[in-house]
């Protein structure tokens, strides 16, 4: 069976191979340096071959996932450019008292590029995730979500409430993703010549910005403008500007746009679960005063603001995150008391 990916390349669906040998059949048959490197990793990195699994989304896509632990069931969402890594320090403290879920998106981590471009939506993400728990076996879980996870996770209450037990939406907003990043002036031309021309340079844009994150001008840049704070390390920050370098442009720019379109805002005042919203009082990209939108206008909901924090806060003030986290889990009974071992 003959089908076209993103970059409108023919590829082989072989459907009688496992789903991984199919999924690097997929990347190498693009002949791009990224998927190349995507594949490297893959093939040499032994936690990525016997932990991760895939389920197929609407599109065809492989949507790569992994669980781990036993006990309530916490499923970690991403945010836009961002791998599993952001959440390691989460899920060593969860480790033994829950269940834990976690995917990639289309395009990114090791999952395949979207196959077609209703495929990187927003609500194609959505139904990514509920596949995900379907083949995970979990009814019911609680959803974190980083940054553009938390409108994805606001999101998936229009569609599956029911198998929503509570939500922690952290340094994240609930619609239009990337407003706070554009200038008030030239913001709404620039959108419209990303969402023109984007897809079509998206590849260039992320292999560039993978460059110049290895700069030391520009790890010096990014934090005089405040987007990562001093108490970050450019070695914590390596594992996302590695992973930006692998992911696949055209996927990223489309789902960026749905992204940046979308609006979960009509939800909020619904949403009755147990709810924690994380917001960081010095984040330039999902400022603090969208978490105290979300607070107000949600009937279960309580803000916690890091006021220290930017959108690196989940390594810049971990501990305190952290633990806010897991009392709130302990709290509305999310999580295995902590007197309750593994085994």
């Amino acid at each position: 069976m003959q089908m076209r990916d993103r970059s409108g390349f023919e590829v082989v669906d072989d459907r009688g191979a496992t789903l991984y040998n199919a999924s690097v059949l997929h990347l190498v048959s693009r002949l791009r340096p990224t998927a190349i490197r995507m594949f490297e990793r893959s093939a040499h990195d032994p936690d990525v071959v016997e932990n991760t699994q895939y389920v197929e989304a609407a599109d065809g896509t492989a949507i790569a996932y992994r669980v781990d632990g036993e006990g309530p069931a916490l499923v970690f969402v991403n945010g836009f450019t961002t791998s599993n890594e952001y959440w390691r320090h989460l899920r060593t403290r969860f480790d033994q008292r829950a269940t834990l879920v976690n995917w990639d998106l289309k395009g990114h981590g090791n999952a395949e590029p979207a196959r077609t471009e209703e495929g990187a939506t927003v609500e194609a993400a959505v139904d990514d995730m509920r596949r995900v728990m379907d083949a995970a076996e979990i009814d019911r879980a609680t959803l974190l979500g980083f940054s553009f996870g938390s409108q994805l996770i606001v999101e998936a209450w229009r569609t599956m409430p029911e198998r929503i037990e509570g939500l922690v939406p952290i340094l994240g907003p609930f619609e239009k993703t990337f407003a706070p990043f554009l200038p008030p002036v030239v913001g709404p031309l620039v959108w419209r010549i990303f969402e023109s021309h984007g897809p079509d340079i998206a590849d260039s844009l992320l292999e560039l910005c993978h460059w110049a994150s290895q700069s030391p001008l520009t790890w010096r840049l990014v934090k005089a403008l405040g987007y990562i704070g001093e108490s970050v390390s450019f070695e914590e920050m390596q594992p996302f500007f590695e992973h930006v370098g692998r992911v696949h442009g055209r996927t990223w720019a489309h789902l960026g746009i749905s992204a940046h379109n979308h609006s979960a805002a009509d939800l909020l005042a619904s949403i009755d679960v147990p709810t924690l919203i994380v917001a960081g009082g010095r984040d330039k990209l999902a400022p603090a005063e969208l978490g105290h939108r979300m607070q107000e206008q949600m009937p279960n909901a309580e803000l916690h603001l890091v006021p220290e924090a930017t959108h690196a806060g989940l390594l810049g003030q971990r501990e305190e995150i952290e633990s806010r986290i897991e009392s709130f889990l302990e709290t509305h009974d999310l999580i295995r008391p902590s007197d309750v071992d593994g085994d």
